[in-house]
Formats: C-alpha cells, sequence, structure tokens
C-alpha cells in the first residue's frame, strides 16, 4: 500500500470524524454516490456526531490489499466521546482514492474465552519462506473477521504482495496470485493425522461452501496442539497420515481451495485434529521479523509483512 493510499485514508477517516459531509460525499465512487445522495450522508454525519460523538484515541489501524481488487482496505478502531464501546471504522479505497466501501459501528470488546491466556507449547516457525503479508490475525475486531467465533478467533490468514498488490493482471486466474503454488512447510516437527487433497481449486471470486478448508494439512505436534494448513491447492499435498515431519519441511502448496475466495493461506494452531470440536489457541512464533524488526516471540496481526528469521528479505518468488 503506497503512502498516498493510507494518507488519503486517513484524511476521509478525519473527514468522517469532523463531520465535514461534503468533502466526505465528494470522495465517494459514482456507484457509491448512487447508493448514498448527497443528503443521505449529510444526515449520517449528523447523526455519527449525535450518537457517536468524536475521536478521542485511536486504539489501532491497518492497511491491507483488497485480495480481489484494486483497493486499499483501512481499519481502524478508535474511542469516541459518546460511545461506551469502541468504534470499528473499516473503508475500501479504489486506485483513484475513491471510496467504494464505508462501514462503522460501536464495536464491543471480544469477550474472553478459555484459551486467552493460553501459552503455547510448541515452537512454531512461520509455515512459509519469504514475506508474506499478514492479511488477518490479532485478537482485535478490526483485525480479524474471526474476533467473536471461538471456533475460529485465533485464526491467521497470510498472502504475497509485490507492489501493493495480491495478484498480477486482472486476477481472474489463480496463476496470477502471487502466492498460488508457493510451498507452505510444517511450522513444528510432528506428526501428520490428517490430509486431504481432493477439492478442486476455486476460480477467482467463486468459493465453495460446502467444505470450508478445503484441501488441508493437520500435523500433531504433541501437548494437545495441533496445526491446521487450509486451502492448499489440489494435487500438491506431499505428505499422508502417520508421517513425520520436521520444522520447515514441505508439506503442500498454497492455493484456492474451501471457503476460499482468492488464493492464501490460512493457518490454525488448534486442540483437536477434529474430533472433538476443535477450538483454535492463540499461536505465538519464534524468531521472525515483523515490519524489518526481529522478534523473539509474538504473535503476528493483520497489516504486517512477515518473514522467518533465517531469510532474505525479499517476497517469495511467484510461480510461473
Amino acid at each position: 500500500m503506497s503512502a498516498a493510499a493510507k494518507s488519503r485514508a486517513r484524511q476521509i477517516f478525519e473527514y468522517f470524524d469532523s463531520g465535514q459531509s461534503s468533502q466526505l460525499y465528494a470522495a465517494f465512487s459514482p456507484e457509491m454516490k448512487k447508493k448514498a445522495p448527497a443528503g443521505t450522508v449529510t444526515k449520517m454525519s449528523k447523526d455519527v456526531a449525535t450518537q457517536l460523538g468524536h475521536e478521542q484515541k485511536m486504539l489501532g489501524e491497518n492497511f491491507v490489499p483488497d485480495l480481489m481488487g484494486r483497493h486499499t482496505i483501512y481499519s481502524r478502531s478508535s474511542q469516541f466521546s459518546s460511545s461506551k464501546d469502541p468504534v470499528y471504522f473499516l473503508l475500501a479505497l479504489d486506485d483513484e482514492g475513491q471510496i467504494s466501501t464505508l462501514h462503522f459501528q460501536p464495536t464491543p470488546p471480544p469477550p474472553g474465552n478459555r484459551f486467552s491466556d493460553y501459552k503455547v507449547k510448541t515452537s512454531l516457525k512461520l509455515p512459509f519462506a519469504g514475506e508474506w503479508l499478514v492479511y488477518q490475525g490479532g485478537n482485535e475486531a478490526y483485525q480479524s473477521l474471526y474476533t467473536y467465533r471461538d471456533a475460529e478467533r485465533y485464526s491467521m490468514i497470510f498472502t504475497v504482495i509485490k507492489d501493493g498488490m495480491a495478484f498480477s493482471g486482472d486476477g481472474s486466474k489463480n496463476e496470477q496470485y502471487y502466492c498460488y503454488g508457493t510451498p507452505v512447510a510444517a511450522p513444528a516437527d510432528g506428526t501428520v493425522v490428517l490430509t486431504n487433497n481432493s477439492f478442486a481449486d476455486n476460480i477467482p471470486g467463486r468459493p465453495d461452501q460446502p467444505m470450508p478448508t478445503g484441501n488441508r494439512v493437520v500435523i500433531y505436534h504433541g501437548h494437545g496442539e495441533y496445526s491446521l494448513l487450509m486451502h492448499l491447492k489440489q494435487n500438491s499435498i506431499k505428505v499422508k497420515p502417520g508421517a513425520k515431519v520436521k520444522q520447515g519441511d514441505v508439506v503442500a502448496e498454497c492455493g484456492n481451495s474451501g471457503n476460499s475466495p482468492a488464493p492464501h493461506l490460512e493457518y490454525r494452531l488448534q486442540n483437536s485434529k477434529g474430533v472433538p470440536y476443535p477450538f483454535t489457541l492463540p499461536a505465538t512464533f519464534v524468531d521472525y521479523y515483523a515490519d524489518g524488526k526481529a522478534v523473539a516471540s509474538g504473535e503476528p496481526v493483520r497489516g504486517q509483512s512477515v518473514r522467518n528469521g533465517a531469510e532474505p528479505s525479499q517476497a517469495a518468488e511467484a510461480k510461473p
């Protein structure tokens, strides 16, 4: 995401926060103007001032590219003067700096669950080579869509970005995505306990709803901890149940199977292989870089560029 796109997104938030409805409406794309006339935007701005007040403190923000379009997605969480709960603000900007999506709502902090303070026993490394973007990850609503869903709460989504985009061309083919077909590795030593290799990769924009996880590999690390690697490329899985793997061993390739709108890798650390029904665990990785800074142990969050510590700082190469 360019510095100009980030600056533009923050500028539009200021229009929203300060009640500058005419400037906000002027920034709408033609499609948005059809959906929300100027009068509607003026009323919205007045309602925001009356019901929410104005930003007192920014609690966090992030920028990511749209996986399937040439848009910058800006998420922000703020404490507003008249709202008990933090206000979640979501903005999508097209490549001309126009608003294509605008959403906001008070969002209560995610409730704790029995795994909120869980300490990972397995020493995990990021399950790929090269530099990837954390498209989803973290414990706040502006960082993850799964924040309020216990079974998926700590899932992470990764993709490869070049020049601020997840794909080349028009993004209509899986092969145009930089992450598609790149190696996926075991994040720690363990035993493969489940694989599925049978689902065809989706056409971008057409996810397969009936099988959410798609092609997958589950690895048991001991201590009641299992790694689930999801949405893998069909026929790319290189291991079978019962196989012993070492940390860093390539087990499959990144794909677009299951309930996946575009190629990406989803990772979960969970407390069973599937029976009883698994719950995600907060996954802590060791010895990695986030936005160029060394992290001895931490949890990657949305918007960060991450890579394992022993690797050069460059994005993973796209497959031909």
